[in-house]
């Protein structure tokens, strides 16, 4: 029994403790959208639309070739007598045959029109993909830049806790020397306090951006995870902003360029529905194999035939259907010239926006320098006994709240100059 307990408690704890003893894996930004793209789920769903548009065009293009059909029957007349007056009569015998069709349509514009879409259905399936990509590279993006945000800023938090315990370790014994009142004492301990929730609170937010991380990218669920780039190497690229140069291009926009292929499926859409006041042109062979012949068998074995239908009323309803995809074109055409118009106000948008985030940067990396100044400062003076432990929190607090603006402008900084990425289409850098 105890031997059956080991083997049981062996098998449900050497697979944790292997995960637990496993070096976590290091990825730059770079390797950690690599590994995205190849892996999210997301991304391979919808990779799979590419080659159900591919089936979806062969099944079109089926439509023209030639469809061979075969079919055997059997009839009976139960020994029906025919009777030719009084003199003859034929016994009417069971029928059976085997027969071959081949149907090939020679014309319809219809379908010409139809497989021109399909291709361009196709494309907008790649678009589509391509447009997925994007997102899952900016969505591991913003994750790996949280991550980089919240670990800086719970590194931030230890010192200061360390630095706070200090203090309250300092005062207790000012208290116990009787220089100084409890209230320093209380005021030292509330801050201490308050930074351990702080920290608690940003550990359980890091926890949650990894686990986000390695959704994205893929990953099992509890695999050791490292970044190996820092904060500062991703924000010198940012922090250069954009060039006069760099002028927008709605064409190089994937967005734009899904709106423009879904105007062209439109356009032929539209083709198809016109066509459909043309003749169709279709021809057919059959080839029958009597099994059981009658007496009388007038029938050919061989027979051919061309079929032309001509469309002639029908109730108005090609007419609507050709307004309808009409209105459809037009509709889509709209749409591209107010996404267009949409485009290039977001461009303005967010070179403004990213002109603001890298002067907001460097303001407020100059303002941690002042507030940790001002912070040793205080602390000497609190030390001496030239300062209320009062002051010194607010001190403190005012740092805190420096550092806390900087990581803000830092993150602000670097989603600034990938949106911007993703409106010129430049992601595609991180993972060709």
């Amino acid at each position: 029994m105890k031997k059956g307990i080991f083997v049981l408690a062996a098998a449900f704890f050497v697979p944790w403790m292997s995960r637990a003893q496993e070096a976590p894996r290091l990825f730059s930004l770079r390797e950690a959208v690599v590994f995205a793209v190849e892996h999210n789920k997301q991304l391979q769903s919808s990779t799979m639309n590419i080659e159900l548009f591919r089936q979806k065009v062969r099944e079109a293009i089926a439509q023209g070739l030639p469809q061979v059909n075969g079919t055997v029957d059997y009839a009976t007349n139960f020994n029906h007598e025919m009777s030719f007056g009084s003199s003859m009569q034929i016994k009417m015998k069971d029928q059976s045959n085997a027969k071959l069709t081949l149907q090939q349509l020679l014309f319809s514009g219809q379908w010409i029109a139809g497989i021109q879409a399909s291709k361009i259905a196709k494309q907008l399936a790649s678009q589509q993909v391509e447009l997925t990509t994007q997102e899952v590279v900016e969505n591991v993006c913003n994750s790996y830049y949280n991550i980089l945000v919240t670990r800086r800023m719970l590194e931030i938090v230890d010192q200061n806790l360390t630095f706070m315990n200090q203090t309250f370790e300092h005062t207790r014994d000012m208290f116990a020397a009787g220089v100084v009142e409890e209230t320093d004492v209380d005021q030292i301990s509330i801050t201490v306090g308050q930074l351990k929730n702080a920290r608690l609170s940003m550990q359980r937010t890091l926890d949650l951006a990894v686990n986000l991380l390695r959704l994205q990218m893929g990953l099992e669920d509890g695999a050791p995870l490292a970044l190996g780039d820092d904060l500062a190497g991703l924000l010198a690229p940012s922090t250069r902003g954009l060039s006069a140069a760099d002028a927008f291009d709605p064409e190089n926009n994937l967005q734009f360029r899904l709106v423009s292929t879904q105007t062209s499926i439109n356009r032929k859409l539209l083709q198809v529905e016109k066509w459909s006041y043309a003749p169709t042109l279709a021809g057919q062979y059959s080839y029958t194999y009597k099994l059981l012949k009658p007496e009388l068998d007038m029938s050919p074995n061989h027979t051919a035939g061309v079929s032309l239908s001509i469309p002639i009323f029908s109730g108005l309803q090609r007419q609507s259907k050709v307004s309808q995809a009409r209105i459809t074109l037009e509709q889509s055409l709209l749409d591209k010239s107010l996404l267009e118009d949409q485009l290039r106000l977001q461009d303005g948008q967010l070179r403004s926006e990213l002109s603001n985030a890298v002067e907001n940067h460097a303001l407020q990396r100059e303002n941690i320098e002042v507030a940790r100044r001002v912070l040793a400062s205080y602390k000497r003076k609190y030390e001496l006994g030239a300062l209320s432990s009062m002051e010194l929190t607010q001190a403190n607090s005012t740092y805190l709240q420096a550092e806390n603006n900087y990581t803000s402008a830092a993150l602000t900084l670097l989603q600034a100059w990938l949106q911007l990425e993703k409106l010129y289409n430049r992601l595609s850098v991180l993972y060709q």
